[in-house]
C-alpha cells in the first residue's frame, strides 16, 4: 500500500491539489527496498498550488 497520508503544503501555506500520479524506477538502494512490488516500481506524485502556481513531486513507496 502506497504511502499516500499526508497533504502537501506550498510554501505560500496553502494545501496543495494532488493533479497526477507516475510510474517511476526507484534511485538507490532505499528507495529499491521502498518501491511497490506490484506495481515495479515507485509512484511520483505531481501536485500543484491553487494558490501561487507552483509544481511540487514526491515520490512514494510502500510502508515499512
Amino acid at each position: 500500500m502506497a504511502e499516500r497520508d499526508s497533504k502537501l503544503t506550498c510554501k505560500c501555506g496553502a494545501e496543495m491539489n494532488h493533479h497526477a500520479d507516475k510510474l517511476v524506477d526507484p534511485v538507490g538502494r532505499e528507495e529499491a527496498a521502498r518501491m511497490d512490488p506490484a506495481l515495479g516500481g515507485m509512484i511520483l506524485e505531481i501536485h500543484g498550488c491553487p494558490a501561487c502556481g507552483i509544481v511540487e513531486t514526491r515520490r512514494v513507496g510502500v510502508k515499512e
